[in-house]
């Protein structure tokens, strides 16, 4: 009984702990570092050497269950702090996510092959899935649909909890209907934004589909009607932190020594996690926000302005660096050597290339946009 009046006593009735949080800036910015690495290595190393060694390592572990769930999780938690708080803003905000999000694929497929193969002729390489590249469902296209999901269930007044629920139960249908063949590209794509599809030969017609991945954003929205109101940071991450941690790693432990579940091979057994993976990815993510808090305390105050100026920018410098991975790797690269594929210690020296030029990017982006904004005032 007096456990739970202590635990009670962590939160206040209404929001109190608003504003940014460090914590997840510094997640966000950590985040992203580690998602360039990945897609070096998605772009510039085969598929048989993604599964073993370092390549293994940051593709299916570390860009796994702990890249672009904890992006999903700060989102769903970013619900909660942010301004724009109604249906309509969601809604809004759901349909720019989807239209960058096909913008993206534009920018990083479509126009890219089309130059390759103009420059090469080479049909396999470029031609053969421009369409499934143009409008695929990458993060951005699953945070809109997410977004627009969200707008939804706001507008008809569900509690954070009931939402959780539902994603629970969208999950659980999904991992029944993970795999599914429509035996037509098109139905593929368009149903492959809501459930895991694949085509004849065993091969991915959709990513980060939205029932399979909404749970992930909805933990994040209960995880944030709790933290908005936190009145004791360091109790709440060592009560949670600790239990999800060692939850966490005896998820990882046997799920890397079993190769079962998102660390299997093949693109399939990640995008389309069942809700066993996606419970243990719950837990990963609530464990690796505590130790972002952690480490949050003890790093220089101008380190953490950088992170907060990069997290500001996240959605940007995310869309950059995937345009000029993708440019390098398959067509630069390619062209060049006749090959996409890069050594361990090369893609390596390039991660921080690719950060600086895309950081350089981002800054021109963003002094272009106010001098827009200005001009229109």
């Amino acid at each position: 009984m007096k456990t739970d009046v202590k635990i009670k006593a962590l939160f206040t009735d209404e929001p109190s702990n608003t504003g940014r949080q460090p914590e997840l800036d510094l997640m966000r910015t950590i985040l992203i570092l580690d998602l360039v690495l990945c897609h070096c290595y998605l772009t510039c190393c085969t598929e048989e050497r993604l599964t073993h060694g370092f390549a293994y390592f940051v593709d299916t572990i570390w860009g796994g269950p702990l890249a672009a769930p904890g992006f999903m999780v700060v989102m769903g938690m970013g619900m909660l702090y942010t301004g724009h708080f109604s249906s309509r803003d969601f809604a809004r905000r759901g349909i720019k996510l989807g239209l960058l999000g096909i913008l993206l694929n534009i920018c990083r497929c479509t126009v890219p092959y089309l130059i390759g193969y103009a420059i090469t002729g080479d049909y396999g390489k470029y031609m053969t899935d421009i369409v499934f590249e143009t409008f695929e469902n990458d993060i951005l296209m699953f945070a809109g649909l997410s977004f627009l999901l969200m707008a939804l269930l706001r507008h008809l007044k569900l509690s954070p909890w009931v939402i959780f629920a539902i994603s629970i139960i969208m999950s659980c249908i999904a991992t029944a209907f993970n795999g599914t063949d429509l035996h037509s590209d098109a139905a593929n794509i368009i149903v492959g934004h809501f459930f895991g599809t694949e085509d004849p030969d065993g091969l991915v017609r959709s990513y980060f589909t939205l029932f399979n991945w909404f749970a992930i954003p909805a933990f994040g929205y209960l995880y944030g009607h709790y933290y908005i109101r936190l009145t004791d940071k360091k109790t709440f991450h060592l009560l949670t932190g600790i239990p999800s941690a060692l939850l966490g790693a005896a998820y990882l432990t046997v799920g890397i020594i079993s190769r079962a579940g998102v660390f299997g091979d093949g693109e399939l057994c990640y995008y389309h996690a069942g809700i066993y993976d996606i419970a243990g990815i719950i837990v990963c993510t609530t464990a690796c926000i505590s130790l972002t808090y952690w480490i949050s305390l003890i790093l220089p105050e101008s380190f953490m302005r950088v992170s907060e100026k990069a997290s500001r920018n996240i959605t940007v410098i995310y869309f950059i660096q995937w345009v000029i991975i993708r440019v390098m790797g398959d067509v630069v690269l390619y062209i060049l050597t006749g090959s996409s594929e890069l050594s361990d210690l090369q893609i390596v020296l390039c991660v921080p290339v690719i950060i600086a030029v895309t950081v350089a990017l981002a800054g021109c982006y963003n002094k272009m946009k106010t001098k827009v904004i200005h001009s229109n005032a």
